[in-house]
């Protein structure tokens, strides 16, 4: 992240990244984009939390995604595993596609971007471990999502704090 000389801006920005981005609360919408329509001499501040703005709104939509699709596995195997079966193809081809949309958007962070990549891996990634926990016979490939912690400490929040 770039220095920032705008304390609306680099307050907008920390607040983003301090909340879930499951749920979004509509006050820290409203100063995100306050903060983002506002004339300001910071333009690399402001760019800066325009990206944490669309990861934190594209996390929120695509987690939303994840979670249906879990409910529909729900419904399809029961809670409690009762009526476990084959996947029918759309559920499974649904299952692949959020995985390849998953690791695509990771892949799209620059190496400028690390705490935002680390961020979104932290907020999507614990809802496609349940997905992969919900599917067997799924490809060894699920075993690249990580999670903040088990992804290694180089560039973890622990080495940024040391």
């Amino acid at each position: 992240m770039p220095a920032m000389s705008d304390p609306q801006i680099e307050s907008a920005l920390k607040d983003l990244m301090a909340a879930s981005w499951s749920e979004l609360p509509h006050s820290l919408l409203e100063e995100a984009k306050k903060a983002v329509s506002k004339s300001t001499d910071d333009a690399a501040g402001q760019e800066a939390l325009k990206n944490v703005f669309r990861a934190a709104e594209a996390c929120e939509e695509f987690g939303g995604v994840l979670v249906t699709l879990r409910m529909a596995l729900d419904d399809l195997c029961g809670l409690t595993g009762e009526n476990v079966g084959p996947l029918p193809g759309y559920v499974e081809d649904a299952v692949k596609s959020t995985y390849n949309r998953y690791m695509t958007y990771l892949e799209s962070f620059g190496p400028d971007e690390h705490i935002l990549r680390k961020k979104v891996e932290n907020e999507l990634g614990t809802k496609m471990i349940h997905l992969k926990m919900k599917c067997s016979g799924i490809g060894s490939e699920w075993g690249k999502i990580t999670l903040i912690g088990t992804s290694g400490i180089s560039g973890s929040y622990v080495e940024l704090r040391a």
